[in-house]
Parts: C-alpha cells; structure tokens; sequence
C-alpha cells in the first residue's frame, strides 16, 4: 500500500459512523428537586425534633391524607390527648417563603399534690416551614410559633391574631426529616409513648 492508498484508508475509518453505544459512554446526572407538592408529604411518617428554649425533644409525626396529623411515639413531655392538622400553601414559593404548616395542640396533665388535683393544659404550637431534600429523604425545617396573650382576658389564650402577630410569638426551631427514607424503619402509628 503506496502514501496515496493509506491515506485514503485513514479519512475512510475517520468518516465511518460509530455506533451511538460505542461513542458516547453514559453519564446520569440528577439533579436536587427543588419543587414540592402536598403529594410528596401526604402519607409519610416524619420525626419531628422541636427545640423550645433548652428543650428538646423527637416525636414520630404522620401527616395524613385528609389534613390530619398523628402522633406516635415521643421522648417528650406526656401527652394526654392531642389534636394535629397540617397543610401545604401552593402559593408560598420564593426566598424566605414557608409553605408547610401544621398545627398541633396537645393536652398534658401534671400530677397535682395536697388539695390540689391533677393539673390539665393545652398547648398549641404552629409550625411554619420549607421543604429541601437531604440526601435522599423530605425535610422540613422551620420556626415553631406559639400562642399570643388575649387583649380581652390579658391571659394566654390559644388563638391567632395575624401573621406579623405570630412572627412575633417564635418560640423555637424545628425539623421534620421522612423518617422512613433516612432511617429505614416505620414506626408504630398512633403510639403516643412506648
């Protein structure tokens, strides 16, 4: 084979088609998802961690389908009776924005002593928060708001003036990450202590 020939035979295996598996090698590349829906938290247990002043604590946390919440197991104060709702605001998108809400009032009962009976309240708490993934489970963090004094009675009363009121009521942080997702194991739903 003269120059001219091998020439020639190297512009045809430069021109020959190379087949698409052989030329390109495959690379996934997934990105975050920075979008949420009231579908990606409806049905899913979360462990909530609330931090109030130096208080801590976690407690197993479904939101359900219809907008209630129930609650599982809680290395927290006991928790007589509660009552949960939560939903997500579509509207609420942009920097500084908390689509999550959830309510929860919760009865506790203190053991009374001499005259004095058993002690029973109630104590509501908002939670406002946004959604972001962690590694591959749901999180919600956010502010827990707390009931405001009634100008009425000047006694705490669980009740809602408006929203510059209850950015003004902030009494502690909260996190909620899809427990399932993270730790692999569901809880026992509607378990309020073990």
């Amino acid at each position: 084979m003269d120059a001219y020939e091998a020439q020639m035979h190297a512009m045809q295996r430069a021109t020959t088609p190379v087949p698409a598996a052989a030329a390109a090698t495959t690379t996934v590349v997934t990105t975050p998802k920075t979008s949420f829906t009231r579908d990606d938290l409806c049905s899913k247990e979360f462990q909530l961690e609330e931090l109030e002043d130096k208080e801590e604590c976690e407690t197993e946390v479904w939101l359900n389908d219809d907008g209630s919440v129930t609650l599982g197991t809680s290395n927290g104060p006991l928790v007589k009776d509660y009552v949960g709702e939560w939903h997500f605001l579509e509207t609420a998108v942009g920097e500084g924005y908390h689509p999550f809400r959830m309510r929860l009032t919760r009865r506790f009962e203190s053991p009374g002593s001499g005259r004095i009976g058993d002690i029973q309240y109630d104590l509501t708490r908002e939670f406002w928060g946004s959604i972001d993934m962690v590694g591959e489970s749901i999180c919600v963090n956010g502010k827990i708001h707390g009931a405001l004094p009634s100008v009425e009675t000047n006694q705490y009363a669980q009740i809602y003036h408006d929203e510059q009121a209850m950015q003004e009521s902030e009494v502690g942080y909260f996190t909620m990450v899809d427990a399932v997702a993270s730790d692999g194991i569901e809880g026992v739903k509607g378990t309020l202590h073990p």
